[in-house]
């Protein structure tokens, strides 16, 4: 990135332009991929969702897909939350809107449904990494800390993401759904430490007021979500699911979450 990129994005904080695809009319629904993935990851989803029905909007993250790359950028949660408001804001988004996340995209839909409840109406989270030491949760907390463990190990060893000929390593690029390439390193690892291991997504769950449904894989070895349930218990707005799926959207999933976006409208009519 050159002196004047980051003079007007670095210093004068102007947000980036993310890489995005849309259809549809009607209400808006906004898709949020994970880490290393890009807006690819939802065509499974976005096949489901009626054009004359929803208007799909789906960006890629910054520094993920066809979305700018700053060497110079945290990639941190507030960092990704802050491009994706900008981002809809320049779309005329203004709300109220379905918010939908997959892994690490979850933690950013979570941060922005929590700082701006006006915007987002219905709040859908499908493979949460959550990641917390909690002592009211012991067993949970051990295996945060065995997670944080092994998610630490990948971001010190940038040689992990080339190792193409490696099979089990190939094995889990399909499984979580990961898009890498040498120039996608720098991004994925700030994005992996600062805000993935470095998250606050529990605390905001615990009070979020918005309706929201966090959708668990049977198969998903990549996330935790044993004593899922006993964490979220005193919120209400907070309802659990499992379908029988890996970390991935498959058709099956894509299925299961079309179901929910279309359960919101039922929501809204009611609200």
């Amino acid at each position: 990135m050159g002196y004047l990129d980051k003079l007007w994005h670095k210093t004068l904080r102007r947000p980036y332009n993310l890489a995005y695809i849309e259809q549809g009319q009607g209400r808006p629904v906004v898709l949020l991929h994970g880490l290393g993935a890009s807006k690819s990851i939802w065509r499974p989803l976005t096949r489901l969702l009626p054009a004359d029905k929803w208007h799909v909007i789906v960006p890629d993250l910054l520094g993920f897909g066809d979305s700018p790359r700053p060497d110079w950028n945290s990639y941190d949660i507030t960092q990704h939350a802050r491009m994706v408001a900008a981002f809809l804001k320049n779309q005329h988004i203004i709300g109220p809107i379905t918010l939908v996340g997959h892994s690490m995209g979850c933690l950013v839909a979570t941060h922005i449904a929590a700082a701006n409840p006006q915007l987002v109406k219905d709040l859908i989270l499908y493979e949460p990494p959550l990641l917390d030491e909690l002592p009211e949760f012991p067993s949970y907390t051990k295996r945060s800390t065995r997670y944080k463990a092994l998610f630490t190990y990948i971001a010190e060893h940038p040689q992990l993401a080339y190792l193409e000929s490696r099979v089990l390593w190939r094995a889990a690029r399909k499984i979580s759904c990961l898009d890498m390439s040498e120039e996608a390193w720098l991004p994925f690892e700030r994005s992996l430490r600062n805000t993935i291991l470095n998250q606050q997504a529990y605390r905001e769950l615990q009070s979020i007021p918005i309706r929201t449904d966090i959708v668990y894989g049977r198969l998903d070895f990549i996330v935790i979500r044993q004593g899922i349930k006993d964490l979220f218990k005193h919120n209400t707005n907070i309802k659990l699911h499992l379908v029988t799926d890996v970390h991935g959207i498959s058709t099956r999933s894509a299925k299961y979450l079309a179901n929910l976006i279309e359960k919101t409208v039922k929501h809204h009519k009611h609200s």
